[in-house]
């Protein structure tokens, strides 16, 4: 496996982040990976605008997610990503709320592990969520703590398209 980079903490923007490394990528004409092992995406009967966004880069980046038809839990989604990226040796491969389906028992952070160190040298990987386990942090080039100071949630300020779907 490439480098591996932690996002986690209480505050918002792991995901965003993460996704901003694959609009980088993208850039530079190279694949990725995106894997939302915990996140549906779609919200209030619409996509969430970073799918909407993926989909028109589809020719290098990929987008694994829960759904009715195929991958039906947080490890058939992991599974797939990892599969896929053995396969594909994408630049970047992101798992999105991967340490909330560890914290949740939906994964453990040794099968993570286990398939990271399936990967490709060059296959560098991002791990999001909240309360990233101690056996991330030990494994990881990167970590990086989003803390909240301030969020417009105290003012009552919820679900604001193209802010937070």
């Amino acid at each position: 496996m490439g480098l591996i980079l932690v996002y986690t903490g209480d505050g918002k923007g792991k995901t965003t982040a993460a996704l901003g490394l694959v609009l980088r990528a993208y850039g530079h004409g190279l694949k990725s990976i995106v894997a939302h092992v915990m996140k549906t995406l779609i919200y209030r009967g619409q996509w969430v605008g970073e799918y909407s966004a993926l989909l028109k880069m589809s020719d290098l980046v990929e987008v694994y997610y829960m759904s009715e038809e195929a991958l039906r839990s947080p490890r058939d989604v992991f599974s797939k990503a990892i599969e896929r990226s053995i396969m594909v040796k994408p630049f970047l491969l992101i798992l999105d709320e991967v340490n909330n389906a560890v914290e949740g028992g939906l994964l453990t952070s040794s099968e993570v592990i286990d398939g990271l160190r399936k990967l490709p040298n060059e296959v560098n990987v991002v791990l999001t969520g909240r309360n990233a386990p101690s056996e991330f942090l030990e494994l990881a080039d990167l970590v990086t703590e989003f803390k909240p100071i301030k969020h417009y949630y105290d003012k009552g300020i919820v679900g604001v398209m193209g802010l937070e779907w």
